[in-house]
């Protein structure tokens, strides 16, 4: 092969492989924008999903703990019951009347407490609802655990604050991940827009392939790197009989 032509093949060679590099970067620069258009999109529909959330649950909360104060009265007498009919017990004393006030006094914690069942059946909602508003997030969060069956309403009222604290945390996340996705699509859009779309780079690289030859016969004064070069993009070289 005449060295001009070696030089000008070896160049298109080194065209092609920098567009099929550049080509490679534009379609993850590419995959990486649409991710990113998308996180931009979704958090703040998140974030107004996880106030929203955080708002509803605050009637609940003072529900709540309006039912602890109202509650605590009745659970200590419910308590002072009990107590009497186990010292009766111990004094050798007939414990029926004893036992009858610690049955009334049950019962009268267990109304009070059908009432606390419904506003855990409200804080599940809101549980669902915070699931249901960040389950299709194109990014990470934490999950909300099920709402638990007690129905104190101290323990209702814990589980109501962990839910505002998980909301107001996802709300926290979405304005993140935004403002990271923000910053990272003008630095791809930026890039991408230096290199070329993918598009123009897969023609580039489709026109500059169609230039070079599938065989190429050496004569055997040419460069061993020049053989590695072509081999390299899939060019088969060829030795000439009188090498």
């Amino acid at each position: 092969m005449k060295r001009g032509e070696l030089e000008r093949l070896l160049e298109t060679v080194d065209d092609l492989e920098e567009a099929h590099r550049r080509l490679h970067r534009a379609e993850l620069l590419e995959r990486d924008i649409e991710l990113d258009r998308a996180i931009v999109a979704r958090a703040p529909e998140v974030e107004r999903a996880a106030l929203g959330r955080r708002d509803a649950i605050e009637p609940i909360l003072r529900g709540l703990e309006r039912q602890w104060v109202n509650q605590g009265p009745l659970v200590a007498n419910w308590q002072r019951a009990v107590e009497l009919a186990q010292q009766a017990e111990s004094a050798g004393v007939d414990a029926t009347p004893y036992q009858a006030e610690v049955d009334d006094a049950r019962r009268t914690v267990e109304a009070a407490r059908l009432e606390t069942r419904d506003w855990l059946g409200q804080l599940t909602a809101q549980r669902d609802a915070l699931m249901d508003a960040t389950v299709d997030a194109p990014f990470e969060l934490e999950p909300a655990p099920p709402v638990g069956g007690d129905d104190r309403p101290e323990g209702a009222r814990r589980q109501a604050l962990a839910l505002t604290d998980l909301a107001v945390g996802i709300a926290e996340v979405a304005v993140h991940e935004r403002r990271q996705a923000e910053a990272r699509l003008a630095e791809a859009t930026a890039e991408l827009e230096a290199i070329g779309s993918a598009a123009e780079l897969a023609e580039r690289e489709r026109r500059l392939r169609a230039q070079i030859p599938d065989v190429v016969t050496f004569s055997g004064s040419e460069p061993p790197s020049a053989a590695l070069r072509l081999e390299r993009v899939g060019v088969q070289v060829a030795r000439s009989s009188g090498e």
